[in-house]
């Protein structure tokens, strides 16, 4: 068994994995937040790290069939969304290549850190 890695792509608001607070993506990969899950609302993101896939399936949804895959948290393992592969209706294929995170299973987080040239920097007041 090797190390996992992590990404983390920065950004003020973040959102993490709520169950272990793995890091997943920022507000500035935030496409939508007009989608419904199981566990209630649901939002769109061009991208998402620290995750991994299941295997695809063909599900019929409001908005039509489209293949998805479940998506999981890489640190915890639990069932945070599904990421869109295909769509097959019409006016559909935005989604295609997004994620869907199930607000319920994610928390939003502030970076107050500032950023500077070399990095994010925690200031002191000495």
């Amino acid at each position: 068994m090797g190390v996992i890695f992590r990404e983390h792509l920065g950004g003020t608001i973040q959102y993490c994995c709520d169950t272990c607070n793995t890091y997943l993506t920022h507000r500035g990969y935030l496409v939508s937040t007009r989608f419904t899950s199981a566990s209630g609302s649901a939002w769109l993101f061009s991208k998402v790290v620290n995750i991994y896939y299941d295997n695809a399936v063909s599900r019929n949804m409001v908005t039509g069939r489209h293949i998805v895959r479940n998506i999981y948290c890489k640190s915890c393992s639990t069932k945070i969304g599904w990421f869109y592969e295909m769509a097959f209706a019409s006016g559909q294929e935005y989604k295609e290549g997004c994620k869907i995170l199930e607000v319920a299973l994610i928390r939003e987080q502030t970076d107050d850190m500032p950023e500077t040239p070399f990095g994010k920097h925690i200031l002191s007041s000495v």
